[in-house]
């Protein structure tokens, strides 16, 4: 987002505590740092050398890739309240290189998605979207995020919204003295020229 837009939401709900007030940016970290705190994703060995899509080089240099690629999806799981994986491998993915000719748009990879929606259903963060047909069959049509899912991330935002209030006062307050030391400058060096003048 921009300055201006964040600026704008700041105005709007100064004490924000949902995702959608905090940068995406700043949240998708936190989030990757909590989910490995409480060692929510299971680590697989795959991890080392898996690459986020088949277009790709090279696997991630990040060790913890996998946090935050899953704090990413559940990001958009709640930005859009319903998501697939195949939606997912549309988003994440990019621009295929095709030697001297123009760019093929191709998809991400979806293990990695998959893997992140399961083991977030696993901890009870995410849950299954099923449709009932008029033969009595469940049918899975998506995942969205449950109950606990939005609580965990709500609180983690507000916790960023938090502490940016309290750097922006810090900063505030840095401000406010240094333009009373400039006055007070100011009215010094104005004595001083007062006092030679006569």
């Amino acid at each position: 987002r921009r300055s201006s837009d964040l600026q704008h939401l700041a105005l709007i709900n100064e004490h924000g505590s949902t995702v959608k007030d905090v940068p995406a940016k700043d949240f998708i970290r936190s989030f990757a740092e909590h989910l490995k705190k409480k060692n929510l994703i299971k680590m697989p060995e795959w991890a080392k050398y898996a690459k986020t899509a088949a277009w790709k080089e090279l696997a991630p240099y990040d060790d913890d890739w996998l946090y935050t690629r899953c704090a990413s999806v559940m990001y958009q799981l709640y930005m859009k309240r319903k998501v697939g994986t195949k939606g997912m491998r549309k988003h994440y993915g990019g621009g295929a290189r095709n030697g001297t000719c123009k760019k093929h748009v191709r998809i991400a990879s979806g293990k990695n998605i998959r893997y992140s929606l399961e083991q977030m259903t696993v901890a009870k963060l995410v849950q299954k979207i099923n449709v009932q047909s008029e033969e009595g069959k469940q049918t899975c049509i998506g995942k969205q995020l449950s109950r606990k899912g939005i609580q965990d991330m709500d609180r983690i935002a507000y916790q960023i919204s938090k502490a940016s209030r309290k750097t922006r006062a810090a900063d505030l307050a840095q401000a406010q003295l240094a333009a009373e030391s400039n006055r007070s400058e100011e009215h010094t060096s104005e004595l001083q020229s007062r006092i030679k003048s006569r």
